[in-house]
């Protein structure tokens, strides 16, 4: 019988593939032919598995092309027509563990922000959907339909506080999609940082804070920990509303479950995988990996207002600039002791509140113009949504993380136009007076409670407009729709 040839097959797949200058790697395992391109955009998914083969999919940045039996002759007509490296089979299990080529520290720090946004964006409805409840209960507050001493304002009011609180738990389930963890792990994982007694513990360990009518707080100092695991104290945090630990948590439990998947027979796994998973889990998020996210937030505050100290207001327009990097890793949680000690040095905040109101509106600008531009119906839909939560209630995750951090060039348009509004606030000595979420119904914050002086509010709303306009223009300029469908593809 004659042995059947497999070379046009291959001829084939390298050439939906990209051709043999797209090849990084090339690889397989029992069943699959595993390809790792340079540029997925020039990979045609769709049409490989329209080919003689069992099917084809993207995993990460890689093609699997699924053959069956015949994967050692397809595997060498591969290797024969695209002239890449022969390697030995790999692991079918071990997808992560293929042989690919070394990553630099640019390679790792690109990816953390597009990892990040993998790791929310999957949650976008929930957080679109609570913001723009919360805008519309907030309207009917302005216009005095509703009282907001009502039980149905301070119902909803909660029903929008439930997926900020447990945001950890909804980046759980996201991330253990990115990092290939059992969705039930990473939720867990998320649900264990925001557990209610293990919060009390939290504020009992950070202490608290009386208000004192008259005079000063009083400080009631804490024990300095949340209680103790193995001897070792755990480290006081607040954990919800933040993004940060739980994606550090997961991105572990990725590399703890293939291990482990790895060492237990296939017999034994469903017990004892998810059983030593979270044994080592619960000591390395507690004791490390959620304190480091709960420290690079609390640093980065104590780092911010050393720098203002140093430099003063020339920092103000690089900060606006750097926000939305800032929003996106969950810090700007942790501001609040920057306002209160600019405050209570200076009279007002200068940094923290107008690059907030800066962050807000040319987000909602470039999201604006992305809306325009975009021909695919759920993308404009997508954009104009997030426009409006940025703009009216002040929620910014869902442009953020769906369009902005997404697409780029909206994100460079943005941070040109709140530098450009930074600027204006220093040449005006624009502070707020007040704290508050920056948000169309907030403005108030930038009125003299003293004087009644409207000037920093006034040049406010113009380093707002300005701001905005300069980011919707670049915005409309720079971003190319056929761009974010090449994104799109790429998932």
């Amino acid at each position: 019988m004659a042995k059947k040839d497999f070379g046009p097959l291959a001829a084939q797949i390298l050439e939906l593939i990209g051709g043999k200058d797209n090849i990084a790697h090339a690889a397989h395992c029992i069943t699959r032919l595993r390809i790792t391109p340079k540029d997925t955009s020039l990979v045609k998914l769709d049409e490989i598995k329209k080919l003689k083969v069992l099917g084809a999919q993207m995993v990460g940045d890689q093609v699997q092309v699924i053959i069956g039996n015949d994967i050692n002759e397809v595997y060498d007509a591969f290797v024969k027509v695209s002239g890449t490296e022969r390697t030995a089979m790999i692991n079918e299990n071990l997808d992560e563990d293929l042989t690919k080529p070394k990553k630099t520290v640019k390679d790792v720090l690109g990816a953390i922000f597009p990892a990040i946004v993998a790791c929310v964006f999957p949650i976008l409805p929930a957080l679109l959907a609570c913001g723009l409840l919360q805008a519309i209960l907030m309207l009917l507050i302005n216009l005095h339909v509703l009282s907001p001493d009502s039980p149905t304002v301070a119902t909803f009011t909660w029903v929008y506080n439930v997926a900020y609180y447990f945001l950890p738990v909804l980046v759980g389930y996201a991330a253990s999609r990115r990092f290939n963890v059992k969705a039930a792990m990473g939720i867990l994982m998320g649900l264990l940082l925001v557990y209610p007694d293990f919060v009390e513990l939290c504020k009992a360990g950070v202490g608290a804070t009386i208000p004192n009518p008259g005079g000063p707080p009083t400080i009631i100092p804490g024990t300095g920990n949340a209680g103790f695991l193995f001897g070792v104290p755990i480290h006081p945090a607040t954990y919800s509303n933040t993004i940060i630990p739980v994606i550090l948590c997961v991105f572990a439990m990725g590399y703890i479950e293939k291990y482990l998947n790895k060492i237990i027979p296939k017999t034994l796994r469903f017990v004892f995988v998810p059983v030593l998973e979270l044994a080592i889990m619960v000591p390395l998020g507690l004791l490390v990996l959620a304190p480091i996210g709960a420290f690079l937030s609390e640093g980065f505050a104590t780092l911010l207002l050393g720098a203002y100290n140093a430099v003063g207001p020339v920092l103000i327009p690089l900060f606006c600039a750097a926000y939305p990097f800032i929003v996106i890793t969950g810090m700007h949680f942790n501001l609040m002791a920057v306002a209160m000690g600019l405050a209570g040095r200076i009279g007002k905040n200068p940094i923290t509140h107008p690059a907030g109101f800066l962050f807000q509106y040319t987000q909602a600008a470039a999201c604006l113009a992305v809306g325009l531009k975009a021909k695919n119906a759920d993308r404009k839909a997508l954009a104009f949504s997030c426009a409006f939560s940025d703009a009216v209630p002040g929620i910014s995750e869902p442009g953020l993380y769906g369009i902005t951090f997404k697409y780029k060039t909206p994100l460079y348009a943005a941070m040109i136009g709140s530098a450009v509004g930074g600027l204006i606030c220093v040449l005006m000595n624009v502070g707020s007076y007040a704290g508050g979420p920056p948000n169309l119904f907030t403005f108030p914050v930038f009125i003299n409670p003293v004087t009644h002086a409207t000037t920093d509010l006034m040049w406010m709303v113009i380093a707002v407009v300005v701001s905005a306009v300069v980011t919707f223009a670049m915005t409309f300029v720079l971003y190319k729709d056929e761009k974010a469908d090449e994104i799109d593809a790429q998932g």
